[in-house]
């Protein structure tokens, strides 16, 4: 069934409440609709360290890139704002989701040896 799936095209889909979906795995690239909405629920904006700009001025970021295989889904994504979404893609910065499904940024080694995950404060509710 799953390799008629494939050849047919059809991805099985990860549904949040009221049937909203939130991973599509890799039949689409871009993050819209109830997936950007729950990404702006945990994120709250920009997600790099120390950043406070709003959720409308970010974009989705795949953690693992989605032309080398990463899926479209909540624990694939980050929102990021236009100059921390193209740092990211021009440093050796590493985006990960910590043990509590939140974002975080280890630094290079040349800024901090120990490479300690940071993460952004700013837009925590809790």
């Amino acid at each position: 069934m799953r390799r008629l799936a494939c050849d047919a095209a059809i991805l099985p889909a990860v549904l949040g409440g009221a049937g909203q979906v939130l991973d599509v795995g890799r039949q689409r690239r871009l993050v819209t609709g109830p997936l950007r909405r729950a990404l702006v629920l945990r994120d709250g904006g920009c997600a790099f360290p120390g950043c406070d700009r709003p959720p409308r001025w970010c974009t989705a970021h795949h953690i693992q890139h989605w032309a080398d295989g990463g899926p479209t889904s909540l624990d694939n994504a980050v929102l990021l704002c236009g100059h921390h979404h193209r740092y990211v893609h021009q440093s050796d910065w590493v985006v990960q989701l910590g043990g509590d499904g939140h974002p975080e940024f280890v630094p290079p080694a040349w800024l901090d040896p120990d490479q300690l995950p940071r993460r952004n404060h700013y837009h925590r509710r809790t």
